[in-house]
């Protein structure tokens, strides 16, 4: 799906699924949970859907690797060419990053797993 780079923020998403991965690579290690998060939305009447893998590294949840964005998402430029990887890589990120995919996703299922673990 095409969508200009600057209508990303008109796209309304909500989540999908979080998950643990223990495949999941972490560039440098550190890492002590690694998983998926799956977002899914509109826009203009169409489906989209991103994901991407994260990490708790040092007690803080990361998106691992901005060049594996997974998404049905082509960013195209006011002229309607598609944007360079790279630059689509980086307003995607950035797209990201305003989520709350930390609190709202994430956190929850780390929370509920620390809760399952201390009823054990």
């Amino acid at each position: 799906m095409r969508i200009p780079s600057e209508s990303l923020a008109e796209v309304e998403l909500r989540h999908l699924i979080s998950e643990k991965d223990v495949t999941i690579a972490v560039p440098g290690g550190g890492a002590t949970i690694t998983g998926i998060t799956e977002w899914v939305g509109q826009w203009r009447h169409q489906t989209v859907s991103i994901g991407w893998d994260w990490a708790v590294v040092d007690g803080i949840v990361v998106l691992v690797s901005p060049s594996e964005i997974r998404t049905n998402i082509q960013l195209v430029s006011r002229t309607g060419s598609a944007e360079p990887p790279a630059l689509a890589q980086i307003h995607l990120f950035h797209w990201i990053e305003s989520l709350p995919w930390r609190s709202g996703a994430v956190e929850e299922l780390l929370a509920g797993e620390r809760s399952l673990n201390k009823q054990r």
